[in-house]
């Protein structure tokens, strides 16, 4: 009986793999990470945002990285319990009043990672997010063609440093050369920072998405869900 579980769900997850390659073979639809800048930026706790446009169609995302790096005094480990955290936003909060004009703000938040450890120092490292692991299984839909993606990261002790890696121009969408950063007290403002590189402050990251989700997937996932859940319960028993 156990040997006959284990050939059938063998045989699902091949057939799932066959699935997925197909259907959910994503299209670039951002890539700032090919023309690296040399440079980079500690923002320390506070959250700092990059705008960025979309390319393409697709908006269904399978996948999501970007550079970051984080020094110690002790190159093994961080001083502090040090965390990141990830989020997404529509661009539609209030305006934010510059000499270069009004520009809405990051507003409404469509993807939270939440507080995220376990990592160590690094002269430079990707974090990456997929689907089953991070987003939903066919993909995290991103409701806009313009948006805004934050990184912020907590928990440095002394010695501790951590930041992103500064990329430019991308060579899949598109971006301004400013920031935004969303300060503890006066919320979000719109930055140039006069160190980067004729001060394209872009971070390095890199999108992919697909037009839907394979709806067979979908439910041959959630059959395996329901496979994997019946036998937790046989082996409880």
């Amino acid at each position: 009986m156990q040997t006959s579980s284990k050939i059938n769900l063998l045989w699902a997850l091949s057939l799932l793999c066959v699935i997925l390659a197909s259907p959910l073979q994503g299209e670039v639809i951002y890539d700032n990470s090919k023309n690296d800048l040399l440079a980079r930026y500690s923002p320390g706790e506070v959250e700092i945002g990059d705008e960025i446009f979309l390319d393409g169609t697709a908006r269904f995302l399978t996948y999501f990285s970007f550079e970051w790096w984080g020094t110690s005094d002790d190159p093994n480990a961080f001083a502090g319990e040090v965390e990141a955290r990830v989020r997404f936003y529509k661009n539609n909060g209030p305006d934010y009043h510059s000499p270069g004009g009004d520009f809405p703000t990051p507003g409404e938040v469509f993807y939270d990672s939440g507080w995220f450890g376990e990592f160590g120092p690094t002269p430079r490292a990707t974090f990456i997010f997929t689907p089953g692991m991070d987003f939903p299984i066919g993909g995290l839909w991103i409701p806009v063609d313009r948006m805004t993606w934050s990184v912020q990261f907590r928990g440095m002790g002394p010695g501790d440093a951590l930041g992103v890696d500064i990329y430019c121009p991308p060579v899949v969408g598109a971006n301004p050369n400013d920031y935004w950063e969303n300060d503890p007290v006066r919320g979000w403002r719109l930055l140039i920072n006069p160190y980067a590189p004729n001060n394209q402050m872009n971070f390095a990251a890199y999108m992919e998405a697909v037009p839907e989700p394979s709806g067979m997937a979908l439910l041959l996932v959630g059959g395996l869900g329901l496979m994997a859940q019946a036998r937790r319960q046989r082996r409880k028993g």
